[in-house]
Order: C-alpha cells, then structure tokens, then sequence
C-alpha cells in the first residue's frame, strides 16, 4: 500500500530511483532483500527540484523496505565522496540534512504518506573516510553521538564504509 502510495504520487514518483549512489558510493541491498520490496527516494533531488532562495540541506536517499511479515523499515543516508581526511567532513550540515528528512520532508511536506510508524529507523554516513583515522575519529565520535529526533525517539547516525547492506527487516 505505501509503494503505491509513493508510485502514484505527482511529486514523489519523480524522485524514485533504483539505487542509492552518488559519485561512485552506493549502499548495497542485502541479497535476501527482493528488488520489489524496496523503494529508494532522492530526497536531495526534490530539494533541488524546488528552487528555492534557500535550499535546505538534505541527504541523498530515504530508503524504504517491506518487512517480512508488515510495515517497513526506513534508511536516510549521507553519501560523502571523501577519503583520506575529514576536511569535507562538516557536521552541523550533516546534522541538519537528517533533521530535514524527518522534520519537513516525513512530517511536514508529505505527512500523509510518509508518516507512519517504521519497524526499523536507521541513518547512515557513508563515505571512504577510514573512520579509526586519527583527524577523523573525533568527528566520527561527535557524529555518532548526537540523537536526531523523530516522533520522540532519538536516533544516531551510523558511520560507514561504501557499500553497507541494508539488512532485511522482519
């Protein structure tokens, strides 16, 4: 129902895409995970799409995946083409770009579909940053641990290499 939901949509439909990949960085699917039970969003392009005087920071995908037996699981992620050191790396706008994914894109801007209670939440940094790096690991450290808020639960943003697998939800 919430695939079709999104599939059908006028504005929403636009922003489906097959894959979470930017600048060679991608998030793999766990291979347990049917290619129908998953729907990537470009939140990052409905943002851009909008031409506004301000665009507000958001992150490249909203993940959704079918559980096995009901609901879904949603995954926000970061994709960050950066490796050797952190200098790309700058937080508050990380901060904010999650805080827009839940705060105007789930519960403002599409309320009526996008909100609904997830099985699973989970937020994602990926980048090529070897994350145990010394001039990495204390932004590493702050990332990991400032909740984002979302319907009075506090969620923390995860730190990864390219290609982790989203893991099924049951």
């Amino acid at each position: 129902m919430l695939f079709n939901k999104i599939k059908t949509h006028s504005v929403l439909s636009q922003f489906i895409c097959d894959k979470c990949e930017e600048n060679g960085i991608c998030v793999e699917l766990d291979s347990r995970i049917e290619k129908e039970n998953v729907l990537t969003l470009k939140v990052d392009e409905y943002y851009n799409s909008l031409h506004l005087a301000h665009t507000p920071a958001s992150p490249d995908c909203l993940i959704i995946v079918k559980c096995f037996r009901e609901g879904h699981s949603i995954t926000v992620v970061e994709l960050k083409d950066i490796d050797s050191s952190s200098k790309g790396f700058v937080l508050e706008n990380l901060f904010e770009k999650f805080d827009t994914c839940f705060n105007d894109f789930i519960c403002n801007r599409f309320s009526d579909i996008l909100q609904i209670d997830y099985k699973r939440i989970q937020l994602y940094f990926v980048s090529k940053i070897e994350i145990y790096k010394r001039d990495a690991s204390l932004k590493i450290k702050i990332l990991q641990s400032k909740p984002i808020t979302y319907n009075g639960r506090k969620y923390y943003i995860a730190a990864r290499m390219p290609t982790p697998a989203i893991k099924p939800c049951y």
